[in-house]
């Protein structure tokens, strides 16, 4: 599984923490009632991108993966 399209990643209140770029790895999210996926971390990730995949992660929805090639 993989992210469809580049993602927008913000949160209140810090605002846009990162672009996810499409094609980026995902595993389940089971440690959440509302389920989901983790993002993987992907290459190019700046320090504080890493910091937050570390500490929160970065999490989608359903709607926002596909098991497809992604381009």
């Amino acid at each position: 599984m993989q992210v469809k399209h580049k993602i927008p990643y913000a949160s209140f209140p810090y605002g846009t923490i990162a672009t996810i770029p499409a094609g980026t790895p995902v595993v389940p999210a089971t440690n959440l009632p509302e389920g989901g996926y983790w993002v993987e971390p992907w290459d190019g990730m700046t320090d504080e991108q890493e910091s937050w995949q570390r500490n929160y992660g970065f999490h989608v929805t359903d709607d926002e993966v596909t098991d497809a090639e992604v381009e």
